[in-house]
């Protein structure tokens, strides 16, 4: 029961909770320099659960030029861009992604070793994909492949408000019974209080740097929010695919919130059934559907007044120290905003 709670933290609460179990630094053998120039030997990187020989497996993966990598902290409207990117990327075949879990379409490329724990088999499920792959992965950008910033293989990246996601990692612990005798509040408290809580804010900030670049695509979960239609028209001409009105109309029914909600080809499902399986639990309905409330600011309706005020003290903190504004970041600057 104890690994299997550990695999729980380490897999799928997303962002660090080291008051459960250990971090551990770790050094690259080297840093995309190439990209930005920063002192990279004072950039704290922290990692839960997984050995240096995965992280070092990651690092030297071979990487295609037609690969896609989507990148993102867990519960940042991961789920809803790589449902969006596969069907660009697979000719808009709405019938096969409705009979394949996305996660066997699209693989994480962490899931396999944080399951398992087998290094020779962990970068299997990427390996054997069908070209052009569509990767995803909530690992930051000097873990990454290092081939990726020599090939330049195209990246989206998807930020969302810390605050919702945060308040959204606790449901979706909940599945798994792992803060079921915790309060939303104190959840939301010990992650803001956390020594490492600042690492997550520079997973996002490197790569808003580089959104200008022509292989990166930078958005946001409220982007696709506000104007889903254009984030379509956007990822594809980015990845150099034309769509008509009809497949518009498709794209947007098959991505709406009701629509990805009640699909159980995207609510992770057969992620859940990995690991029920995996540890001897009886498989049991979630309480909380993976794609649960799906709106903007949402974590002001869930807290006390004080904690929120604890939650955007921590938010503008760290915002300063990497000298970008929310809006910034969110790209909410000159859109309007439900």
């Amino acid at each position: 029961m104890k690994n299997y709670l550990n695999f729980i933290i380490i897999m799928f609460i997303g962002i660090s909770f080291p008051y459960t179990m250990t971090s551990f630094d770790y050094r690259p053998a080297s840093y995309p320099t190439n990209l930005l120039q920063k002192n990279w030997s004072e950039r704290k990187l922290r990692y839960w659960g997984v050995s240096d020989g995965f992280v070092e497996k990651v690092y030297n993966l071979e990487v295609y030029e037609d690969d896609v990598w989507l990148v993102t902290l867990p519960k940042c409207g991961t789920t809803w861009m790589q449902e969006l990117l596969w069907l660009v990327l697979n000719n808009f075949d709405f019938e096969a992604a409705k009979r394949e879990h996305l996660e066997i379409r699209s693989p994480f490329l962490e899931f396999d070793y944080m399951l398992n724990g087998d290094l020779e088999s962990a970068i299997k499920p990427i390996e054997n994909m069908k070209r052009p792959r569509l990767i995803k992965t909530h690992l930051c950008l000097p873990l990454l492949p290092h081939q990726l910033w020599q090939k330049k293989a195209k990246i989206v990246y998807v930020a969302r408000n810390l605050k919702d996601a945060t308040v959204s990692d606790y449901y979706h612990m909940r599945n798994f019974d792992s803060v079921d005798n915790d309060t939303l509040e104190n959840f939301v408290l010990r992650e803001i209080e956390s020594e490492d809580s600042d690492v997550q804010f520079l997973h996002v900030a490197e790569f808003y740097e580089l959104r200008n670049e022509s292989w990166i695509f930078y958005t946001s979960f409220e982007r696709m929010k506000g104007d889903l239609r254009q984030v379509i028209l956007d990822i594809c001409t980015f990845l150099n695919k034309t769509i008509d009105d009809e497949t518009m109309s498709k794209m947007l029914k098959h991505l709406s919130f009701d629509e990805m909600k009640k699909n159980p080809k995207t609510n992770h499902l057969w992620e859940y059934e990995q690991i029920w399986s995996k540890y001897g639990i009886e498989q049991k309905k979630p309480k909380f559907n993976f794609i649960r409330k799906g709106r903007v600011n949402s974590y002001k309706e869930e807290l006390s007044n004080e904690t929120v005020k604890k939650l955007d003290l921590w938010m503008d903190n760290n915002l300063e120290k990497i000298n970008i504004t929310l809006d910034e970041l969110l790209l909410l600057n000159n859109v309007t905003k439900n």
